[in-house]
């Protein structure tokens, strides 16, 4: 009787323990997939700003799903619209690509793209940037588990100087040039398991030009419940302002 009274009682000692290890062994490895997928987030928004804004032509992170899963996802902020001296300029619902972690891993808020330990909270409502600043933002957070979020809801304003322009054949005047940039990203082809590449291409590139009278200008931009406004200064010597909007156009899928 002591004899299977102590066999059932180490068969129960052998079962927990077994539970237990089984159960770190697949934390660590939810771990491990959590940390590098946040890792090629943070790599895919800075090659994602690259296309757009710099090189062109496309770029290609491939991401292994095991015990994470990535979700596309339109328009969760609602409606982003632009405004320069009160005329829109710009309409669009940014979308986002969310990686989740499995259901071991958790984090707590935190700015990955820009990095900021200082108030993160107040960098993730920015909406407009100078030159220099990202564009394509990467933070994490816990809903429903660990998430990892890639959003480009910003516009960056630059002044770019004093050019003279054409009025009339042979007669130039000096104009203050701004530019107010923007990426426009839609999903194509989505779909996959495994280990998925994530494809980043730049479909072209659409410059409008608008003209202002004034030798400053106000840029104003407007999403969901949020707002932000900044005023640029040009020279005092131009005749006035001309804001060049550029759009970059890229398409995001999975092959």
């Amino acid at each position: 009787m002591t004899t299977v009274i102590l066999t059932g009682i180490l068969l129960t000692t052998i079962g927990v323990v077994v539970f237990y290890a089984t159960s770190l062994i697949d934390a660590h490895r939810q771990s491990m997939e959590y940390e590098a997928g946040k890792n090629l987030m943070v790599y895919a928004a800075m090659a994602l700003e690259q296309v757009a804004l710099g090189t062109g032509g496309a770029r290609e992170v491939r991401f292994a799903l095991s015990t994470v899963g990535l979700n596309f996802v339109d328009s969760p902020l609602g409606k982003l619209e632009v405004y320069i001296n009160g005329q829109k300029v710009l309409e669009h619902r940014p979308p986002t690509i969310v990686l989740k972690g499995g259901p071991l891993v958790t984090t707590v808020f935190r700015m990955l793209r820009p990095e900021v330990e200082v108030n993160p909270e107040s960098e993730l409502q920015r909406l407009i940037v100078g030159a220099g600043e990202p564009v394509v933002i990467v933070y994490e957070n816990f809903s429903g588990g660990a998430l990892v979020t890639m959003i480009a809801p910003r516009v960056r304003v630059n002044y770019l100087g004093v050019f003279r322009v054409a009025r009339e054949p042979g007669v130039f005047v000096p104009y203050n040039f701004f530019e107010v940039s923007y990426i426009n990203i839609t999903f194509g082809r989505l779909g996959g398991t495994g280990h998925i590449p994530l494809v980043m291409r730049n479909v072209g590139v659409r410059v409008l030009e608008y003209p202002f009278q004034t030798k400053s200008i106000e840029v104003r931009c407007v999403l969901g419940g949020r707002e932000e406004t900044v005023t640029l200064n040009g020279s005092s010597s131009a005749e006035g302002s001309i804001v060049v909007v550029r759009i970059a156009d890229v398409v995001v899928s999975t092959g």
